[in-house]
């Protein structure tokens, strides 16, 4: 019996938040902690899905002669389940038309990479754990169905995934931690009439970054509602602002083709500044509590800091040329219970390979 198992890193979007969804260049690394997903073949019978490190055990289903997915919504963990079982019913949907039905199969996923486990249980990183999920469970699929094994980015496997992620996120979504988890190491996202490109970069030798937990998730869904409204009734404080955002990722790119650290820095520091009068211009809770203390305790050390993402909670990044600064920061932090998350690149994407149990 052959199992499929897919792999995909998480993401940590460096600069371009929010503006990214104006069509300014994003920057965004893969990380070296990632969702993972199991495919096995089972009894017609037998099929389900499950999550146990989110608590989610076993959940049936069956598919009918058509290829229709019938769930078993009574299960108590089934609301937990609800956005990656219809993520995987339209994956489903579209791997049948390409390949014909497959196999019954058993899907686990295992996302604790993705996650920080406390006393009072799990708490996302945010570190794109649902695009990972999603980006690992398409890649086994289409392996599972028959197709060629994955690795690195696809084009097609990222406009295939964009449009159930969008929905996800009532079409407020870029697609930046999609295309991280396919692609891998670090990446130049844009999206221009509605096309993604996406390209890959190198950072500057002597840059240092470092990634700070601030000991609370966040809800990126709640913070881009506010952001939309945001544009929608002041459009021209948004325009300007998102202009200024905009003017300075195509500093930070600048500077990244020229190789300079220290310019690099500088352009992650102005784009934190710039978060910040945008929490205040929405009344959103972007640089946080947390974030601005920490934000404070950097610019003690000459530490370049912004928050990763859409702010609010999750982690926040560090830059520097010093890494002995670094060390500095980190005996900080852990006294105010906000660690220093160990991330490095991953340079792979998403891959699968196939094993046999017996």
């Amino acid at each position: 019996m052959t199992v499929i198992r897919a792999i995909a890193p998480g993401k940590a979007v460096l600069l371009g938040e929010y503006a990214v969804l104006a069509g300014a260049p994003g920057l965004s690394m893969a990380v070296d902690r990632h969702a993972r997903v199991e495919m096995e073949p089972c009894r017609a019978d037998e099929c389900s899905m499950a999550a146990p490190q989110l608590g989610i055990e076993p959940i049936s289903f069956v598919i009918d002669a058509s290829g229709r997915i019938e769930w078993d919504v009574s299960n108590p963990g089934w609301s937990r389940l609800t956005r990656t079982a219809d993520l995987f019913s339209y994956l489903y949907r579209l791997a049948s038309k390409r390949f014909g039905h497959t196999r019954p199969m058993t899907i686990r996923i295992d996302t604790t990479e993705l996650f920080e486990t406390g006393p009072r249980g799990s708490t996302k990183l945010g570190l794109g754990s649902s695009s990972a999920v999603a980006v690992a469970m398409d890649a086994a699929l289409r392996q599972f169905a028959g197709g060629s094994l994955q690795s690195g980015l696809s084009m097609s496997s990222l406009n295939r995934l964009l449009q159930p992620y969008r929905r996800g996120q009532d079409g407020r979504g870029s697609g930046i931690d999609l295309a991280t988890s396919l692609c891998g190491g670090i990446i130049r996202y844009q999206v221009v009439d509605d096309q993604a490109s996406v390209t890959r970069v190198s950072l500057p030798e002597s840059l240092t970054l470092a990634f700070v937990w601030t000991g609370q998730s966040a809800s990126t869904i709640e913070l881009l509602e506010g952001f939309e409204r945001w544009r929608q009734d002041d459009p021209d404080s948004a325009r300007k602002l998102l202009d200024s955002m905009n003017t300075v990722c195509q500093l930070a790119h600048g500077a990244i083709e020229r190789g300079d650290a220290e310019a690099l820095i500088e352009q992650f520091h102005d784009y934190g500044q710039l978060m910040g009068k945008m929490g205040g211009l929405t009344g959103l809770n972007i640089v946080s509590p947390a974030h601005a203390r920490i934000a404070e305790q950097c610019e003690r050390l000459g530490l370049a800091y912004k928050p990763c993402g859409a702010g609010s909670g999750d982690i926040g990044m560090v830059a520097t040329t010093d890494p002995g600064q670094i060390s500095e920061l980190s005996d900080w932090s852990t006294s105010q219970d906000m660690p220093l998350l160990a991330l490095t690149t991953d340079l792979h994407g998403v891959r699968v390979d196939t094993r046999a149990t017996r």
